[in-house]
């Protein structure tokens, strides 16, 4: 009777053992655009821009999947984070009506570092750079490298950390586009001409 009731009660610890052992993979939140940032372009002198491609740097860390602790994140559009940070660009230029297919300006780049520190218990961090260029035609207007840091706070459990760090990705592209829309060269490279 006594080893019944024994692995009666071991299965519950059992079984939440395994909740918090075993990770999962899951998609990034979907991209949301700023207010900011599309307020920022609609007071663009621009009569619309093309997203091309982003593309991972070959070799670089995390290209298809960020580690968060046991967990694993993954894009939810394309293949990899690059083709995440490029519907992101693009939802901000058709939030602010500048998105045109057709437009001789376009902007295309490289995802150069896409990470995210889910570990801490008191902050947890994350990292994106990317190259961003825009060109008209076959001409380069603009080539500049965009690199943010966010931090957010930390938690020891799991259950807590994973999600907040997932939550936060949306955020760190949020700010990565912020620093380009904020930068005056490139205003002037999607400018009419």
């Amino acid at each position: 009777m006594t080893s019944k009731r024994s692995i009666f009660l071991a299965l519950p610890l059992a079984a939440l053992t395994c909740v918090f052992l075993v990770g999962c993979a899951g998609p990034a939140p979907n991209y949301a655009p700023s207010v900011d940032n599309v307020e920022r372009l609609k007071k663009t002198d621009s009569a619309g821009v093309k997203v091309g491609t982003f593309s991972p740097k070959p070799g670089m860390q995390n290209p298809d999947a960020i580690a968060l602790r046991a967990s694993s994140m993954v894009s939810p559009v394309g293949k990899n984070f690059g083709d995440y940070l490029a519907a992101a660009l693009r939802a901000e230029l058709e939030m602010a009506k500048l998105h045109s297919p057709a437009s001789p300006i376009e902007v295309s780049g490289t995802l150069l570092h896409n990470n995210i520190n889910a570990g801490g218990i008191q902050t947890n961090d994350g990292q994106l750079e990317a190259q961003f260029v825009v060109k008209y035609g076959s001409e380069v207007r603009y080539d500049k490298t965009k690199k943010i840091t966010r931090q957010w706070e930390g938690a020891f459990a799991g259950a807590v950390a994973i999600p907040q760090a997932a939550n936060n990705y949306p955020l760190m592209v949020q700010d990565l586009l912020g620093s380009l829309f904020a930068d005056p060269d490139f205003i002037t490279a999607v400018k009419k001409r």
